[in-house]
């Protein structure tokens, strides 16, 4: 301990650091001077910390004896090892209650021999932090077992973070990816328009379906969700990626089935419409011809009653590939009932064209077919309505094949 000096008048001068323990004493950390180890005096607000009422009740004990035992082989080394330490000194100190109390320690050298001993409790500080681990931690987990794929990226659009879902939607491992930018996971055609990331990966936030490129080169069509996140002065993206290629095929299925014949393969009634109001449409912009066939099967019901159903259908199946194949690829042949079907034609310029093609249609529908071990052959009844000849516009036009057809059926008949 320091000595005192003797006054003139008789009286013992104070030492230099009680003058300062005014102010110390209403600061909220543990503060203590002590001469070697021993506490001389201590702040109430680090008496308190330490779960004592009273600060001089602590005077004269060693600050080791609130040392954690973890700590303990410390002591040998006294506070003037730890005054050699420029910044602050993780230890745990022991509550009266015995609890733990983590601390970030200073000590710094005073006159005579004496140390300034400054303990800030970073207790709930570590709580809080630990708290925040865990939680970043059940987040990380939940980010890494969810289906879809979640990318971070930086306003560079530069990728920061690639879950396992990510991983196997793009075949792509993270650090394959780390440290690229989100054009890597796009195709060429659509990222090289010379934009900046930063305008690409914003452009990309107002966009929900996009084509994804797997390491392998393979495209698919998936979901993006980008959303943008302001952290003070620094911007990121967080993208949310579904794989649709499984939902995608089975809409092209549903709607495959919903427009075509499930028998032949063939267009229905309803893509014949559609077709047919496009192509109203091209004829009247390109000044051409466009012809509609009805073609009503002859002798069909006769070889359906007889053989049955299954070679009625094979019969069928047989008729719709041979009309294919006599049309050229930019027309339409399409079953609308049981054994009728109807044939759109384009880019016509007599009439004569169109009763070329009726005229190849019926050949090839007449001909023999050998099905099940049985030859058998059916007819054509073809009704030909011809735009703009035959009538003004799509209502007319089916209505004059269709007229047309029976005309022709009523004189095969004769």
């Amino acid at each position: 301990m320091g000595t005192q000096a003797q006054m003139p008048s008789g009286l013992i001068a104070q030492p230099p650091w009680q003058a300062l323990t005014k102010t110390l004493d209403r600061l909220h950390p543990v503060v203590m001077i002590c001469a070697a180890s021993e506490i001389l005096w201590i702040n109430r607000a680090g008496a308190a910390c330490l779960g004592h009422a009273d600060p001089a009740g602590l005077c004269g004990r060693s600050f080791f004896e609130f040392l954690h035992k973890d700590y303990a082989e410390l002591a040998d080394f006294g506070l003037a090892v730890f005054a050699e330490e420029e910044g602050a000194i993780s230890i745990k100190l022991v509550h009266a209650d015995q609890h733990d109390i983590d601390a970030q320690m200073w000590v710094s050298p005073l006159e005579d021999g004496l140390y300034m001993v400054e303990c800030h409790d970073m207790s709930e500080h570590l709580r809080a932090a630990r708290a925040l681990r865990q939680r970043e931690q059940r987040l990380e987990g939940i980010i890494n077992t969810v289906a879809d794929g979640i990318i971070t990226l930086d306003e560079r659009g530069v990728i920061q973070t690639f879950n396992p879902a990510a991983e196997h939607i793009f075949g792509f491992s993270k650090e394959e990816v780390l440290g690229k930018t989100l054009r890597a996971l796009m195709p060429d055609s659509l990222v090289d328009d010379g934009r900046p990331a930063k305008d690409w990966v914003q452009l990309l936030s107002q966009m929900a379906h996009l084509t994804g490129k797997k390491k392998g080169g393979e495209e698919f069509p998936m979901e993006m969700s980008v959303r943008e996140l302001q952290q003070g002065e620094y911007l990121s993206f967080t993208g949310i990626v579904r794989d649709i290629s499984a939902r995608r095929a089975e809409e092209e299925r549903i709607f495959y089935m919903a427009h075509h014949d499930a028998l032949t393969g063939l267009p229905n009634r309803h893509l014949l419409d559609d077709r047919i109001e496009e192509a109203f449409k091209r004829s009247r912009r390109h000044h051409y011809k466009m012809a509609l066939l009805f073609v009503d099967l002859d002798k069909f019901k006769p070889i359906n009653d007889r053989f049955g159903h299954a070679v009625g259908d094979d019969v069928l199946k047989e008729v719709a590939r041979r009309m294919g194949q006599v049309v050229r690829a930019t027309d339409t042949v399409a079953r609308v009932g049981g054994d009728e079907f109807m044939v759109l034609l384009e880019e016509l310029t007599t009439v004569a064209e169109a009763e070329d093609v009726a005229g190849k249609i019926k050949a090839a529908v007449s001909a023999p077919m050998a099905l099940f071990g049985h030859e058998m052959a059916v007819g054509a009844s073809i009704g030909i309505g011809v735009y703009p000849d035959h009538a003004k516009d799509m209502c007319e036009l089916m209505n004059f094949a269709d007229q047309a057809m029976y005309r022709t059926k009523n004189q095969t008949r004769v």
